[in-house]
């Protein structure tokens, strides 16, 4: 009989229309926020963040506008930001936006006491996702989730990927203390995502619950989500291409955001996530679902000799016709399945498309997590990572 453990403490509002109950939800917690976006030249959401804070203005909450996130959030922006919390004595955290924000936020959450920061500790120390640390606040600042893509998942996770300017570095961290307190998932604010970041948020989402799905942890609750989130995702997200402001497909987006980020916290990912770090510590232009993609078909094709019998399963979403054929059959199918995916959405793109020199290649290649990951053997993930070149 099967046994796992399966932990996820943050409360969901879904549904469109969700936003209208932040004032409530964030009163809960205190009546001065600080406000987590990225910047007020990224036009499309201003209007977001303007009834944000009306929303807030009207349950009497005081709100501090932190709007300085940046793509692949930095040690340096956090620390930034702790400054302006610890002076203005904020009681409660609300990120709004993608995973960018919403990782700066949970860092602000967790080490806003100057005193508690240690970020050498945070990188060597808070390294899985099944582990159960040592507080590092107490309390930590409660956070409220908002996000405005269908991909991240970070708004229901333990998971922060935080780089370091000084030394090329991007890390994921875990710790219990960062899941959110509450997310509110509206779909209507994601309709307004132009065609490219739809395909490589919703391709994050993809591989979140491929990754989790094909874990040796993975149980009968996160393979459940699991599929139903491959399933959305193969169904709505190529029609999305020609559609994107169908609510209904964007409905499917989220709740496919959502059960892979749930099943994400409890079985964790794999190669592709890791790698994809290393592509974004040394290639920072590189986005996280570009990187994620430019992966995929080196990953998929090493993973069907791990795990025929799941591979199979993932292809016959793909492709009912394989539903009575043989699993190593179906699963020899898969490459050639996720390869057509993405060229439907336009990600098929290999690394030295995307602009990465010979140099920066080069330090992909010697890098030390190459030689540590547990996912197989240095020359395997090494040629998985060239495959994406």
């Amino acid at each position: 009989m099967e046994q796992f453990t399966f932990y996820n403490p943050t409360k969901i509002h879904f549904g469109a229309g969700q936003l209208n109950n932040i004032g409530d939800i964030v009163k809960k917690y205190g009546t001065k926020c600080l406000l987590v976006t990225t910047t007020k030249k990224e036009k499309v959401l201003n209007p977001l963040y303007d009834r944000v804070k009306e929303l807030l203005s009207r349950k009497e909450i005081e709100t501090i506008h932190y709007d300085e996130v940046v793509p692949n959030p930095t040690v340096q922006s956090i620390e930034k930001a702790i400054g302006i919390v610890n002076s203005k004595n904020v009681q409660v955290v609300v990120a709004v936006g993608g995973g960018s924000s919403i990782d700066t936020a949970k860092a602000i959450s967790l080490f806003y006491q100057p005193d508690k920061i240690d970020w050498n500790k945070a990188y060597d120390s808070f390294t899985s996702p099944f582990a159960d640390y040592e507080a590092v606040s107490t309390p930590v600042l409660p956070l409220i989730t908002i996000p405005t893509t269908a991909g991240t998942g970070s708004e229901l996770t333990q998971a922060m990927i935080i780089s370091d300017e000084t030394t090329d570095e991007k890390v994921c961290i875990f710790h219990n203390q960062v899941f959110p307190k509450e997310a509110i998932i509206d779909v209507e604010l994601t309709v307004t995502m132009p065609r490219n970041l739809t395909a490589m948020t919703g391709f994050d989402a993809f591989s979140h619950a491929f990754e989790s799905y094909m874990r040796e942890e993975a149980s009968v609750y996160t393979k459940t989500i699991g599929r139903q989130a491959l399933q959305n995702i193969i169904y709505a997200l190529p029609r999305l291409m020609e559609d994107s402001r169908n609510i209904k497909l964007r409905e499917m987006m989220s709740e496919a955001e959502m059960f892979a980020g749930i099943s994400l916290s409890n079985a964790a990912a794999t190669i592709p996530h890791p790698l994809s770090e290393i592509i974004g510590g040394i290639a920072s232009y590189i986005p996280h679902g570009q990187a994620l993609a430019s992966l995929y078909p080196g990953f998929v094709r090493f993973q069907i000799t791990k795990t025929p019998e799941k591979c199979a399963e993932v292809a016959r979403l793909f492709n009912t016709d394989l539903e009575n054929v043989d699993d190593n059959i179906a699963a020899s199918k898969l490459p050639v399945l996720v390869e057509d995916f993405l060229e439907i959405l336009e990600l098929n793109k290999s690394l030295t498309e995307l602009g990465t020199t010979e140099e920066e290649k080069e330090k992909m290649s010697n890098h030390f997590l190459l030689g540590v990951l547990p996912f197989g053997s240095k020359e395997e993930l090494t040629n998985i990572l060239k495959e994406a070149f």
